[in-house]
């Protein structure tokens, strides 16, 4: 993989600005750190394959949940089918939640918490929708996840966000 120097920090979403990158580990070994993390988890998100996509990582399908690419969110809003609806709008309407509302660009943190929470809404329903999509394609079956609780028992996550949601 070759790696290109930053032309765009995003900044109004990021909130990156190049001063942050002076002394910021390095592309590839940031990369082999996620994807060590990220093996054989199950990874939660909006919009996450941009995420993957900027990595050059590929993530096992059965492993991610996208609160993007659902349609159980868009329907429990009560959105047409097509629609695909922001981490902000849903968040708005299912979880009655303000986020991304400052200058300073997303909080990181902030928006996990909120796909994550998005996620549980429809937790059951996705995961046995997910098991019998696994059964049809006579996939391998993957463990079962019953629970989202798994989820906040990783280290990364900052304490105040694990303490948060017990």
């Amino acid at each position: 993989m070759s790696q290109l120097p930053v032309t765009d920090f995003r900044t109004r979403w990021s909130g990156i600005q190049r001063h942050h990158l002076q002394n910021a580990t390095p592309f590839y070994q940031a990369r082999e750190e996620i994807c060590s993390i990220l093996e054989g988890k199950v990874v939660v998100g909006h919009s996450i394959h941009n995420d993957f996509e900027a990595l050059d990582i590929v993530h096992p399908g059965h492993m991610i949940r996208d609160t993007f690419t659902t349609r159980l969110l868009s329907r429990l809003a009560g959105f047409p089918r097509e629609r695909y609806s922001s981490l902000k709008i849903l968040s708005s309407k299912l979880l009655n939640r303000k986020i991304q509302a400052g200058r300073k660009g997303h909080c990181s943190v902030e928006d996990a918490q909120a796909a994550l929470d998005l996620y549980k809404l429809v937790e059951g329903e996705w995961e046995q929708e997910l098991q019998r999509k696994l059964r049809d394609d006579e996939a391998p079956c993957e463990p079962s996840f019953a629970s989202s609780n798994h989820y906040m028992q990783d280290e990364y996550w900052p304490e105040e966000v694990v303490t948060e949601s017990q």
